[in-house]
């Protein structure tokens, strides 16, 4: 055989004293189609509306917080004016001048001799007298 016919041979091309084989056919099952994307789509829809009213119930339940925090707030607020109201009231009855008129309306009288005990001893020292009230 010469080079050419044995290369042609190798490469399966047809000379003249071998004919062309020819592959056999078979037949080929049908290919898979893809699965269908309904459901797929049906459950990216479902989880994207799950997080939607998860987004919307959170979202809620933030602003009722804020509501509730807005008027504790203002409660506090008001308490606290309340308290200094009371501070201011108390100091007033308490300062000197207050205790003095308050005393009159009950009926007291400053006393001009006073008198003192001793714990030690249970000595008295001063002038016991009985003040009169003012006309």
């Amino acid at each position: 055989m010469s080079p050419r016919s044995t290369a042609s041979a190798r490469r399966g091309t047809a000379t003249a004293s071998s004919p062309l084989r020819r592959p056999r056919l078979r037949a080929v099952p049908r290919a898979v189609g893809r699965p269908a994307r309904t459901p797929f789509v049906v459950l990216v829809l479902l989880v994207l509306a799950a997080g939607l009213v998860g987004l919307l119930l959170l979202n809620t339940s933030l602003q009722q917080g804020s509501f509730h925090l807005a008027e504790l707030e203002r409660s506090t607020a008001e308490l606290r004016d309340r308290q200094q109201a009371l501070v201011r009231e108390v100091a007033v009855l308490e300062a000197p001048g207050g205790l003095a008129r308050r005393a009159a309306s009950l009926g007291m009288v400053p006393d001009t001799s006073p008198a003192y005990l001793r714990l030690a001893d249970g000595s008295v020292s001063g002038d016991l007298e009985a003040v009169e009230p003012a006309p």
